[in-house]
């Protein structure tokens, strides 16, 4: 039968990992696209995910690149699409695809695509001079909002900063510096307009500390890329007394990019761990965090969503 193997053809055959399930049979995915292994062949056709590239990376051949230097791009570029490029700041310019500062008697907007054709700085002109005094410059009215490309992402740049300064203010208040991290985590993510995954399983350690270290060990995840917390679900003895903890480890699209979720996820099901993975807003998470500032929150929440927004 289609999607069976073994002598007497009983046997389901399982796919690896960045393959699905077409007419029965283990396929490649696509380029730019990625799936868990463990498809059964013998069952219904299953897709692979699209891989999106993180902060300041770019898709170039369907692989997420980083960024040239000096140059920045948004989370959220898609791998399985067309090759994407970074931008330069304000002021610099493209030169043998880097971003190179421009002379001090000149300027250049923000925006030139990177990798791409090398690209000149204009000479500034002097200003002519004003025949206003100043008491008649202050009662001109305000400039109208950008709509340029380049207003449109001085502007973004603009609000981004005020959020961070906002997620700096909540932060300076938490004196943990676990919640502190966590609290940092969730920030980043409001910012850059992601929800959060939640991996959740059952653990037994000695202690909240070591059931949060078996479980970034058991991913193999830096434990500085996610948060994680720890409750006590019993206690069991044998020769030394061990607790069951239920565990939970955030992690971000920031830091953490949906390659690596699932070669996490595939590491915890090596090691025996059932686990399971929900999608949740950060802001949201922030706000359930055990004595937050509340005013801090909120106010940190409206310059997150303008952030996102931008």
């Amino acid at each position: 039968d289609a999607g069976y193997g073994g002598k007497s053809c009983d046997t389901s055959i399982t796919c690896g990992a960045n393959e699905y399930v077409y007419s029965n049979a283990c396929t490649t995915c696509p380029a730019g696209t990625t799936n868990a292994a463990n498809d059964d062949a013998s069952g219904a056709e299953t897709t692979c995910d699209d891989v999106i590239c993180g902060v300041n990376e770019h898709v170039s051949g369907n692989t997420c690149t980083t960024c040239p230097a000096g140059s920045t791009n948004a989370y959220g570029d898609n791998a399985s699409g067309d090759d994407t490029t970074c931008a330069c700041a304000e002021d610099e310019r493209v030169e043998s695809n880097a971003c190179v500062a421009c002379a001090t008697d000149e300027t250049n907007a923000a925006g030139n695509p990177v990798p791409g054709t090398d690209t000149v700085c204009t000479k500034l002109a002097s200003p002519p001079p004003s025949s206003l005094s100043n008491e008649e410059r202050n009662t001109l009215p305000p400039p109208p909002p950008p709509t340029s490309v380049e207003g449109l992402v001085a502007d973004a740049e603009a609000k981004i900063a005020e959020a961070e300064v906002s997620r700096d203010a909540l932060l300076g208040d938490i004196i943990d510096e676990k919640t502190k991290a966590k609290a940092n985590l969730l920030a980043d993510a409001a910012i850059a307009g992601v929800k959060v995954k939640k991996v959740s399983m059952a653990l037994t350690a000695e202690s909240e500390g070591s059931a949060c270290e078996s479980a970034f060990s058991k991913m193999q995840v830096d434990a500085s890329l996610g948060a994680c917390d720890a409750t006590t679900v019993g206690r069991r003895r044998r020769l030394v007394a061990a607790t069951s903890y239920d565990v939970t480890v955030l992690v971000s699209p920031v830091t953490i990019d949906a390659p690596m979720l699932a070669a996490a996820l595939e590491n915890l099901a090596a090691e025996g761990v059932a686990a399971t993975t929900t999608e949740t807003d950060p802001t949201d998470e922030l706000r359930a965090i055990p004595g937050i500032d509340s005013t801090l929150v909120e106010s940190f929440a409206l310059d997150a969503a303008a952030a996102s927004e931008a």
